[in-house]
């Protein structure tokens, strides 16, 4: 039984020997890291051995994490988040590392190249059986010295089309892999996520939700999975169509296709440290603005993307909101705690959608959503995220269920609608404008917002920018175009405090 203490009324997981998973946790939690790493630097592998490396580092780590792959694309710095975890290595070649752990292997998965997706089988079935996969190309190294590995099993000239694929999987393998889990990876994607993928022995697909055979085929996994009791992982073929198909199941979704070491950082234990809201400024009647930089649903970009516009000069100059996942306090804690703890006064993480996992949330029947937000509940309050981001209409059900349910909120931001009951102990401030990538877009959402604005009492607006186009240096331009005698920015946090103040004196 995973052992338990207790943080501000939250449970916090000890790690201990091997991956485990308690009732009510979506992700698993991996053992502590060994005291030294080896480290593969894959910048030279081809995406081959980047695969065959990414498996053995699923099989190694999932009894204690001692392997790390990096890899020169992370454009942040690929020996950045080691450092920032206080992880020591040193550098090893991948075929070292194999010699190293080879008893931790039972042979060889071949792949076919004339079936792409067999290198998602290929994961699944490197995760049940403990084998590396291997592209034929590596046959002739791999199965002489000084590896002598056996081909345990060969994909190649048995599946006509992805179908014949991912039936086998379903048929052999989907019986004896995690049901918390299933991922949606392209099969021309090498590494990164699949290590983890082999770890917590997931199954692994590439199927288009919107095309009736590949729905008919993921339906078969889905539908064994219970309701907001794990997640779907990597991303999809096309977002929309996958996001609300699997509504109907209740499963949210964690994008994180492009994560790297999730196995080794997942084991790392780290108390996330959440500072005090700064007081919000003196009621006046004003425009309050609170402008946010928005793909924090997403986790590799919290570990790519967000951490180069974290190095924005300009961020602090200006009061900014910062989407981020609150499953990150399972899949790496000490990576929001370093967003936390780096933060300026003017700097504040809000949930990206919709709480623990991506959801489409007015498709959910009523009983998942009850689930979804009692479950969100406890990630929210030990990531310290005070606002929610709604990527659908908030609607008096969905007010009500977050309202009940996930009592540390001070409200939700709404990307379509415009409920904002205070009977029902939650404030909604409508994204004016939504998810938006140009300055002046921004700006006319902000002001077409206030246009009809008489100053006789104070006007919330919430602005969400998409933080691939706009950045920090964005928002500072967009914050000089407004007039300083109308509009006050803040936090979105203190956006929500100052709405409900001026809703209190009513």
């Amino acid at each position: 039984m995973l052992a338990m203490f207790w943080i501000n009324s939250c449970p916090i997981p000890v790690r201990g020997a091997g991956l485990s998973w308690p009732a009510g946790q979506l992700l698993p939690t991996f053992s502590t890291p060994a005291p030294l790493l080896d480290c593969i630097d894959v910048s030279s592998n081809n995406g081959a051995e980047i695969d065959l490396f990414a498996s053995l580092e699923g099989i190694v780590n999932r009894t204690r994490p001692q392997i790390a792959c990096v890899h020169i694309q992370e454009k942040e710095g690929k020996f950045t988040w080691l450092n920032l975890h206080k992880l020591p290595y040193s550098l090893i070649n991948g075929y070292d590392a194999i010699l190293k752990y080879r008893t931790n292997v039972t042979g060889l998965v071949v792949t076919d190249p004339k079936q792409p997706d067999t290198v998602n089988l290929a994961t699944t079935m490197a995760g049940v059986n403990n084998e590396l996969m291997c592209d034929p190309r590596l046959l002739a190294t791999l199965t002489h010295a000084p590896y002598y590995l056996a081909i345990t099993d060969d994909l190649r000239g048995r599946f006509a089309n992805k179908t014949a694929v991912y039936r086998y999987l379903y048929t052999n393998y989907w019986p004896r892999c995690t049901h918390r889990i299933i991922a949606g990876i392209s099969t021309n994607q090498h590494g990164q996520l699949r290590d983890y993928l082999v770890a917590t022995k997931a199954a692994t697909v590439w199927l288009a939700s919107g095309k009736a055979e590949d729905a008919k085929l993921l339906r078969l996994f889905v539908s064994n999975m219970k309701p907001v009791d794990g997640v779907y992982m990597g991303w999809w073929p096309s977002e929309d169509d996958g996001m609300k198909w699997i509504a109907q199941y209740g499963i949210p979704v964690l994008a994180s296709d492009f994560f790297c070491n999730a196995t080794v950082f997942s084991g790392v234990e780290h108390q996330i440290n959440i500072p005090e809201i700064p007081p919000p400024p003196p009621l006046e009647n004003k425009v309050y603005v609170a402008l946010i930089l928005s793909d924090g649903d997403n986790v590799q970009y919290m570990q790519h993307g967000m951490m180069r516009g974290w190095a924005d000069a300009a961020r602090g100059t200006i009061p900014i909101g910062w989407t981020v996942s609150p499953l990150a306090v399972d899949f790496d804690p000490t990576m929001l705690d370093y967003y936390w703890s780096t933060a300026t006064t003017n700097d504040c993480l809000v949930s990206g959608p919709s709480g623990a996992g991506y959801a489409h949330i007015n498709v959910w029947n009523s009983t998942n959503l009850a689930i979804f937000t009692k479950v969100s509940a406890p990630y929210l309050q030990r990531s310290g995220l005070r606002v929610v981001t709604i990527w659908d209409k908030v609607n008096r059900s969905v007010a009500r269920s977050y309202a009940t349910n996930c009592p540390s909120l001070l409200g939700l931001t709404d990307e379509s609608g415009t409920y904002s009951k205070v009977d029902l102990g939650l404030r909604t401030i409508k994204l004016t404008p939504a998810y938006t990538s140009k300055v002046d877009q921004m700006i006319a959402g902000i002001t077409n917002a206030a246009a009809h604005w008489n100053g006789t009492a104070p006007l919330f607006i919430a602005a969400q920018s998409d933080v691939w186009h706009l950045g920090p240096a964005g928002l500072i331009q967009v914050a000089r175009a407004l007039d300083a005698n109308k509009y006050k920015l803040v936090r979105p946090d203190q956006l929500f405090l100052l709405a409900n103040q001026a809703a209190s004196r009513h």
